[in-house]
């Protein structure tokens, strides 16, 4: 398959040759249904935290003698039946993190890249260039890709702080270097914007 590289004007530069191979790969909802939990349970902040008996506020002392007082024995204020007392199998702040399979992993990324290919979702460009560290010059680069009401992601091949100061205010717009790009980055955007080196680093990696 062959796909165009074009400059900001959205000009034809030359042309990029893709190995039909990619494309050949089924589609595997099963996979792709994993990847999104993984990937969400790893983002996912644990910050619920409740304390056991063992942990909240209070005596250890036996609150009143066993016998002979007419009421109920207890043996600390900090049982659970008691109000303010410890939590039993409440939430605890405990990261938990899921692993893919590499394997998988790189069969969905595959699998995604070759259907935004298909869907005509990616953009390539020769570079991109920003003159200065500023939100209007980004946004005039999304305005001339026709862009700017899109969510968008740009993978570049090499940290570049100009483009990283240029569009971090703008909400749609998010900035990966290519060895970051991950599978789930492909169902969270809309469009992909990738310099020509970058996408023949991701063309290495599902290769």
């Amino acid at each position: 398959m062959i796909i165009d590289i074009i400059n900001k004007e959205k000009q034809k530069i030359e042309e990029l040759e893709i190995n039909d191979k990619i494309f050949e790969n089924k589609n595997k909802d099963d996979l792709i249904h994993n990847i999104i939990l993984v990937y969400q349970n790893n983002k996912h902040i644990n910050s619920a935290n409740t304390l056991t008996r063992a942990e909240v506020a209070g005596g250890g002392r036996k609150p009143w003698r066993q016998k002979h007082t007419g009421r109920a024995r207890h043996g600390s204020i900090r049982s659970p039946i008691w109000k303010g007392g410890g939590v039993v199998f409440g939430p605890r702040a405990v990261k938990k993190r899921i692993s893919f399979n590499k394997n998988d992993s790189k069969k969905v990324l595959k699998i995604l890249f070759a259907k935004k290919i298909k869907d005509n979702n990616i953009l390539v460009l020769d570079k991109i260039e920003i003159s200065q560290p500023k939100t209007k010059e980004m946004v005039n680069v999304l305005k001339k890709l026709e862009l700017l009401d899109k969510k968008v992601l740009f993978v570049i091949d090499k940290k570049d702080n100009k483009i990283y100061k240029a569009g971090n205010n703008i909400k749609n717009l998010k900035i990966l270097l290519a060895k970051d790009l991950n599978a789930y980055e492909f169902l969270i955007n809309d469009k992909f914007v990738f310099t020509k080196e970058a996408i023949q680093e991701i063309i290495r990696r599902i290769n």
